[in-house]
Formats: C-alpha cells, sequence, structure tokens
C-alpha cells in the first residue's frame, strides 16, 4: 500500500513538474540594480497573465533596445514611445501607465518654489537612477541629492536635509497616506508642465507577435483595474518597510 502511494505521488509531481517545463518561455531583462524591482514586477504579472514563464536577465538599457530590436529579448517595459523606435518593435497599446513628475516640499514651505527658477542652489532630492525633464536633468544651478528612492527622499525631507524632492505624483501622494505623513508633505506650487507615458513593447521576431491582441486587451484590464498601479505601491511600501527594519 505504502508502495503504490509513493508511485501515485511520484506520479502527480512529474506531471506539474512536466506541465512547469512544457510553458513557452519569454525573456525580458531589466539593470542591473533593479533585478529585483518595480520593471521585473510589471514583468512577471505580463508573464503570468500569458502563462508563460518569464526569463529575466541584466543588462544596461541600450544593450536591452538592440536585443528587442533583433529578437533576442521579447518584451520590454518602461518604454517611451518616439519616432525614432517605431520600426524596432512594436508597442501594445494603450500605455499602461501615465506618470507625471511633481515637486514635494515641506506642506509649510510649499510656496518657496513658485517658478523654476527658484529651484536654484536648494537641494532637491532625486532617485539615482532616473531622468526626469530638461532643462531640470542638465542645470548645473540646482543642488540634486541622488537617493537610493522615494522613500529615502521623504524622510530625508522631513529631516530637513533636503529643500525637496521629485518623483511620480501617481505613486507618492498614495505612499505618503500609507506612511502617515499627507499633512506633512505637499505639491510646490511650481510645477513642471510633463508627463511620462509607459508602454509594453515586443519584439517583432517575438513569438508574441501572435499574441498582440490578447496583450492589449490584459493591458487595458490591468489599467482598468489598477493592477500595476497595485504593484507599484506595494513595492515602495515593501522597500520602506525593508529600511524601518534596517533601522532598529
Amino acid at each position: 500500500m505504502k508502495c503504490l502511494l509513493f508511485v501515485i505521488a511520484l506520479f502527480f509531481c512529474e506531471q506539474s513538474y512536466g506541465n512547469q517545463g512544457t510553458k513557452p518561455v519569454i525573456k525580458a531583462a531589466v539593470a542591473e540594480e533593479f533585478r529585483h524591482g518595480l520593471h521585473s514586477k510589471y514583468l512577471q504579472y505580463f508573464a503570468d497573465k500569458l502563462n508563460v514563464r518569464l526569463e529575466l536577465s541584466t543588462m544596461p538599457f541600450a544593450r536591452r533596445l538592440l536585443q528587442i530590436e533583433n529578437g533576442q529579448l521579447d518584451l520590454i517595459v518602461g518604454i517611451q514611445k518616439t519616432e525614432e523606435r517605431q520600426d524596432e518593435f512594436i508597442y501594445i497599446f494603450p500605455h499602461y501607465e501615465s506618470l507625471s513628475h511633481r515637486i514635494f516640499t515641506l506642506k509649510e514651505n510649499h510656496h518657496s518654489i513658485k517658478s523654476y527658477s527658484d529651484l536654484a542652489g536648494k537641494y532637491i532630492g532625486v532617485n539615482r537612477y532616473s531622468k526626469y525633464f530638461q532643462p531640470f536633468d542638465s542645470d548645473e544651478k540646482i543642488n540634486k541629492f541622488r537617493a537610493s528612492g522615494v522613500v529615502q527622499n521623504i524622510e530625508l525631507l522631513l529631516r530637513g536635509r533636503i529643500d525637496a524632492f521629485m518623483h511620480y505624483e501617481e505613486s507618492t501622494l498614495p505612499l505618503l497616506i500609507k506612511l502617515g505623513e499627507k499633512n506633512k508633505i505637499a505639491k510646490s506650487l511650481y510645477q513642471p508642465a510633463y508627463e511620462t507615458r509607459h508602454y509594453l513593447a515586443i519584439s517583432s521576431h517575438s513569438k508574441l507577435i501572435a499574441r498582440q491582441e490578447e496583450l492589449k486587451l490584459i493591458v487595458e484590464r490591468a489599467v482598468k483595474n489598477n493592477d500595476l498601479l497595485n504593484i507599484r505601491l506595494n513595492h515602495y511600501a515593501d522597500i520602506h518597510a525593508n529600511d524601518a527594519a534596517l533601522m532598529q
């Protein structure tokens, strides 16, 4: 009897392993420093919805674009639509997120930045690997403190170490509520008129070409249900929890 049960258990284990092993594999990549970052979680979300196995590697952004173009990678997230890229790969519409960079200060100081010129000489927290907008990115009159992320910038602002920080409004405002700091931090009077739309894109050489319509529906549902926004919020909440644990 014991032998029979063992054989049955072994059979089901092999079936389970076999089913997992026969899943189609798709390839994607992120920057080395973001191996477990937000984009890797977005990519896993799309892989799960497609019922495929994600093979994730790390490489610089320029190399990712090249490998998408030649078909060595199947898909990419966090991409902005440009005319120069329109023949390199296929954008999946609609965009899955639309983000606006905003400047945040302590609430009592929100009036201190009324125009772009008021940023000169101030210490502005930014994310270490992020690009924002011109002329801000190349402006040497602004003192930029390159933090590990928005959670660190919030803490630096509350401690008076920086005058303001810049981050996406769509994730910062809910995060401030989660952290219980919504009454201490506010948007400054001046705000850049800048919006970033991020798309999922696939290689024109990928087997995912046959699943374009399915991907479109997946993106539409993700936007409607706020799936990716919730992934973003949970990601930053996890960072905050880890940082808090390290400080104890």
